[in-house]
């Protein structure tokens, strides 16, 4: 009967011993501090990167004639970008697809200067609210199918911006077509002095 007792005890130990080691390691990140006594916690600080985010439009239509009488030959909507963000952002161009292929004996121009068979677009940070502008000064060329590093607009933490789509027109160039002009922009954080 001792041996049974016995036995009976030492599984109630043992028992007891894993349910307070397993309680210990449950509970190994809290403790009691009694009144009047002090501790240390370790505290564990993780940086989140910050979420960048800029809500533009996917998809801009312009017209472009050499019948305007203004420097500038396109007419362009208002190109609304928000920062969303709560830092400052720089938007890029980073590279540009250009497509003529349905224009014939058309080029591109990178530099905003054309020659009688050539187009040139590019964007342009608007100056007044709402007012599409009509020179070209402070354009931003795009480059044609090719790598550019082009900054086209600073926005501060969670502020609005525009921008509308320039050009420049040859005057041999048919005021009849389409062609397709696809910038990639890239949105990065920027210092608010930049």
């Amino acid at each position: 009967m001792k041996k049974k007792s016995f036995l009976l005890q030492l599984a109630l130990i043992a028992s007891l011993l894993f349910s307070t080691v397993s309680y210990a390691a449950d509970t190994s990140s809290s403790r009691d501090i009694p009144v009047g006594g002090s501790g240390q916690i370790e505290m564990v600080g993780t940086i989140e990167p910050t979420i960048l985010s800029v809500t533009m439009p996917t998809f801009v239509p312009f017209n472009i004639s050499n019948s305007l009488s203004t420097q500038n030959k396109v007419i362009s909507p208002r190109i609304q970008m928000k920062n969303n963000s709560n830092i400052p952002v720089r938007v890029d161009v980073s590279y540009t697809r250009v497509d003529l292929s349905k224009l014939n004996h058309v080029e591109w121009s990178n530099t905003g200067t054309v020659t009688d068979n050539q187009i040139a677009i590019g964007l342009k940070q608007e100056e007044t609210k709402n007012e599409m502008p009509t020179g070209l000064s402070q354009a931003r060329w795009l480059k044609a199918n090719q790598t550019q590093n082009l900054n086209v607009l600073i926005l501060n933490a969670n502020q609005e911006g525009a921008l509308y789509v320039v050009g420049a027109l040859g005057q041999n160039v048919s005021d009849n077509g389409t062609f397709n002009v696809t910038p990639t922009f890239v949105v990065s954080k920027t210092s608010a002095d930049e």
